[in-house]
This record gives C-alpha cells, structure tokens and sequence, in this order.
C-alpha cells in the first residue's frame, strides 16, 4: 500500500419492509496534494544556494588576491637580492693616521738659592726640597715619571702614574719634605 493512498470503508444497511440489506463499499484514493513542499521552502532554498556560491566566490578571489601579492612580494625580494649581489666597485680604505701627540717633557726651572727662614729658624732652600722630593719619589717605582717642580716652597707636580691613588701617594710624599708649604698635583692618571 502507498503511503499516499487512503482507504475509505463505508458499511450501508438499507431496510426495507421485507428485506433486510447491509451493503459494505471499499474504496481507495489518492491524496490529491501533490506535494508537501511550499513556494517558500522553494524560495529559501534558493536563497541558500545563492549565498553558499558567493562565499565560495569571495574565497576563490581571496586565493588569487593572496597569491599574486605573494607572488609580487617574491619577484621584489629577488629583484633585491639579484641587485645587493651584484659586483660593485670596491674602494679602497682611507687611513687617516695622525702622529702621537708629543708627551710635554716636564721642565725644571732652577733658580738661584734662596735661603727661607721657617718659624723654626732654620734655613732651607728650594734647591734642597726638590732633591729631597725627588730622591724620595725615585724610592718607589710607581712614582718614576713624577717630577716636582718648587718655588718658594710651592711644589708642583707634573707627569703620570697608573692609579688615582698613586696620584694622592705622590702628593703625600712630597707634602711630608720638611719647608714645602702647598702641593699643585698635575699628574696625569693613565689608567683611572
């Protein structure tokens, strides 16, 4: 039987003064729809089909747009590429060299002997306190490129040690020369 077939029994008793009958009728039809399906499943459908394609269009053209920027990008870095390995012409190095600055020699300046009087009555002269500052300046090695230079008990030192405390050692050592009355450290430090 098929499932759009209906079956309709109808049972007629029909009495008659003599007669009694009971008629039974069978009969089948069809369904007279056609068709379940509506104009406007009909409509949506198609509205679905027609976004599905536009996606797969705007895909599709993303693709190509991406490729060919990709494809653009590779050319631009080979282009880049071909150019920085091509040969160019090499210049040789400008050497600029400029003489050592000279190293000022310290001077010495002597002068005649005078002869200062300390309050303790005692006479010493310049002459005398340079060679005591420097003979006990050459006592120690690190001291060897000081040189002192004194005026009326004012000592100046110039020349170049290794170490900020040597700096200060040197003008300790010549503050301790009995008449020096000031130090002028210049000494230069090499290595700070």
């Amino acid at each position: 039987m098929d499932a759009n077939e209906r079956i309709e029994k109808r049972h007629v008793v029909v009495d008659t003064p003599g007669v009694r009958r009971e008629v039974v009728t069978e009969t089948s039809r069809g369904k007279s729809e056609e068709s379940s399906i509506s104009g406007a499943t009909i409509a949506l459908i198609a509205l679905l089909a027609v976004v599905a394609i536009g996606i797969v269009v705007y895909i599709v053209s993303n693709k190509n747009a991406n490729e060919a920027a990709n494809r653009e990008a590779a050319a631009q870095i080979a282009a880049q590429d071909a150019a920085a390995q091509q040969p160019q012409a090499q210049q040789s190095p400008i050497i600029i060299q400029q003489p050592a600055p000279a190293q000022q020699q310290p001077i010495i300046v002597q002068q005649p002997v005078a002869v200062a009087v300390p309050e303790s009555g005692t006479t010493i002269d310049d002459s005398s306190m340079f060679e005591l500052a420097t003979k006990r300046l050459a006592e120690d090695p690190g001291f060897v490129l000081v040189v002192p230079t004194i005026t009326n008990g004012r000592a100046v030192l110039t020349g170049s040690v290794n170490t900020a405390a040597d700096k200060l050692r040197a003008e300790t050592v010549v503050k301790a020369v009995r008449g020096v009355k000031s130090v002028d450290n210049r000494i230069s430090v090499s290595n700070p």
